[in-house]
């Protein structure tokens, strides 16, 4: 019996995603997919997957240009998958749908990375506030604990990861894990990339099939490191029409432990039952601490 592969079975489509993209957009063999729930680390993975790809430092400057998040609703998704149709070199393509709402192929290579959930809320609380257009400043109220309810209680739409909801973002999640063990799907975090990035993006190369001198490993660990690619961004072509001022500010900080100075330990409390209504125990500890959970 042929074992079941996963299947696009859903539409996603809000403010933010617009899934149908994938019924006319074709993936290539040999494509490389980073797909994430915001504010994970997918500017983080998709540099380290182009600098290998390319062979060389400072992709991180072009992720705008070419590695394009595929199905964003706010832009002309036909006009950027026409973008990467047009390139002839091994793509990479950025989702933030969950599995169950894009194109499955045996012959790319899927990237599904993810972050401490409370981290998650309060770099996308940053993020979305220091937008030039309100795409979703309704779920970060001045009301900081008013919003971390809302995050905690409120149940995802057809949006997938829009709402930025613990329920979406653990659906996000288990949509990819429950597939983990296909050779082509790779789940990272973004713990293990701030621990070990050299580690991490030597296991990234031998997933990509590559083989570069150490050197040149070296160098693309040193153009991984958050602080060289924030200060890239300040100098980088940024896409036309950018949703952000300040390009370096996208990076915040890159620290973890975000939300110790806002909660207190009774609104901690409610996320740890949360989150274990959703999740089972073991995946509660990897979706919070990656590697280091085990």
């Amino acid at each position: 019996m042929t074992e079941a592969l996963p299947e696009r079975s859903r539409i996603y489509r809000g403010r933010i995603t617009d899934s149908t993209i994938w019924d006319r957009f074709a993936l290539r063999p040999g494509d490389a997919l980073v797909v994430t729930p915001p504010k994970c680390g997918t500017t983080w993975v998709q540099a380290i997957v182009l600098m290998l790809i390319h062979g060389r430092p400072g992709m991180d400057k072009l992720v705008d240009q070419i590695s394009l998040w595929v199905d964003c609703g706010f832009r002309d998704v036909d006009a950027r998958a026409a973008v990467l149709a047009a390139q002839t070199h091994r793509r990479c393509i950025k989702s933030h749908t969950p599995l169950d709402g894009i194109t499955y192929d045996p012959d790319c290579t899927y990237f599904a990375v993810y972050r401490h959930p409370l981290d998650v809320h309060f770099s996308m609380r940053r993020f979305a506030l220091s937008m030039n257009v309100d795409l979703m400043n309704d779920r970060f109220p001045d009301d900081i604990s008013e919003g971390f309810r809302m995050y905690l209680e409120d149940r995802s739409k057809d949006g997938g990861n829009d709402d930025m909801t613990l329920d979406s973002i653990t659906y996000h999640y288990a949509s990819f894990r429950r597939w983990a063990h296909l050779p082509n799907l790779h789940l990272l975090h973004y713990a293990d990339l701030t621990r070990d990035l050299k580690g991490q993006v030597e296991r990234i190369q031998r997933i990509l099939g590559y083989d570069h001198p150490e050197r040149l490993i070296d160098e693309i660990v040193a153009g991984a490191r958050f602080e060289t690619m924030k200060a890239n961004a300040r100098e980088a072509v940024q896409e036309e029409n950018s949703v952000l001022d300040n390009a370096a500010s996208f990076f915040a900080s890159g620290t973890s432990n975000k939300w110790e100075k806002y909660l207190t330990a009774e609104e901690v409390a409610r996320y740890d039952r949360r989150i274990r209504e959703l999740l089972p125990e073991a995946d509660v500890r990897w979706l919070e601490r990656g590697a280091a959970a085990a």
